[in-house]
Parts: structure tokens; sequence; C-alpha cells
């Protein structure tokens, strides 16, 4: 899709010979808009602001900016990853990824400062430096570990609403019953499964 191409529709009539229409230009438009013009379809996107985005948006009030959806993602540092590669189909080849550093985020509690450090094991060591007790340090590495095994078992979940509506009625049970188990529970319930810190519970979760 071309940049250049963006109009109010006014300035630029909507033509009849379009192949498809998206209507909003928010992530899954845009997204949906892209990969349907790469396989040679004439597409016209609808917008009814006067930029494109949707959530990938920012605005300004005086001296601060604030994002209005999307702020980091992860796991896109890696070119081999499924992530990566969807990102670098829709957009190109032309999309590049600001590091955050080593800190991505931070949580205060009053004048506690709690830090998100990137990568596993430095996310784990980071926490458990503040929190030395070793039932404190294993419980955030078995919160870790569930959150993984949550988003694994998400995958197969989503892909059931993509297949043709017979193979979900075969398979379907089975891609969403690992993930049902998880979904049918609150976070503070498996939370306390794993800790009765209810300050370490409040710094997992300060991002919720």
């Amino acid at each position: 899709m071309a940049t250049d191409s963006i109009r109010s529709a006014r300035q630029d009539p909507i033509h009849p010979s379009y192949d498809a229409v998206v209507i909003g230009s928010g992530i899954g438009g845009l997204t949906a808009a892209s990969v349907l013009a790469k396989e040679g379809l004439a597409v016209a996107v609808l917008e009814r602001h006067y930029v494109a985005g949707g959530f990938t948006h920012v605005f300004r009030r005086g001296d601060y900016e604030w994002d209005v959806g999307i702020h980091y993602i992860g796991g896109v540092s890696n070119p081999s990853s499924l992530l990566w590669k969807v990102f670098d189909y829709v957009s190109g080849g032309q999309l590049e990824w600001a590091d955050m550093g080593p800190v991505y985020d931070q949580v205060m509690f009053g004048e506690e400062r709690f830090e998100y450090r990137k990568g596993r094991e430095a996310f784990i060591d980071g926490l458990a430096e503040q929190f030395p007790d070793a039932d404190d340090r294993q419980a955030i590495r078995t919160y870790v570990d569930r959150v993984r095994t949550v988003a694994r078992a998400a995958g197969p979940f989503f892909a059931e609403k993509a297949i043709p509506p017979m193979l979900a009625a075969l398979v379907g049970g089975r891609m969403r019953g690992r993930f049902g188990e998880y979904a049918a529970r609150t976070t503070r319930e498996v939370l306390e499964e794993i800790t009765s810190n209810e300050r370490l519970i409040g710094v997992l979760t300060a991002q919720y």
C-alpha cells in the first residue's frame, strides 16, 4: 500500500473497481489491507479519523505524550521468530525496531521502584533482588513459567477461529481445551496458589 495514496474521500472519490474495501484503518484493518494488496488486489481503506493507524496513535498535551494502544512489543528481536516474520511481511521489510534497553518498564509502590528487565532470567533475577526470600524467588519463576505455558496454549485456541467450520467441529475442542482451563480462572486465583506475598502479587500484576 502506498502511503502517498492516503487522501480524503472528498479529494479522491472511491473508485468502483476496488477488489476489497476495508472499513477502519486500525491495526487489524491495515494488516488485512496490506496482505490483500500484496496478493495483488486493489484495496481501499476507509477511515473517519484524519490520521490512519488506530491504536498505533500517540497524542500530546503540552510537554506530555501518550500512546493510545501499543507502546512496546516483545518477541520481535529475533528475525527467525514468527512474529518478526509477520511484521516484516506486512511492512515490506521497512519496519525498524527500537530497542528499549535492559529495563523495559518500571513499577512504583510508594517510594519503592521495581524494574521489569528484558529477558527471562534477567526478569527473574531483577525481581528476586528485591524479593530475596527463597519462596518468593521460586514464586517469580513459577509465575514466568505459567505465563509461558498459557501463551503457548493460546496459539491453538486462536488458530481454531481461523480454520474452516467443518474442521473446527472435528478438532476445535482439542485446540481450545488447554487454554480454556486457564481462561476459566482469574489471575488472582492462580497467583494465590503460587504465593501469599501481596506485594509480590502487586508487582507481578502492576501492568494489568
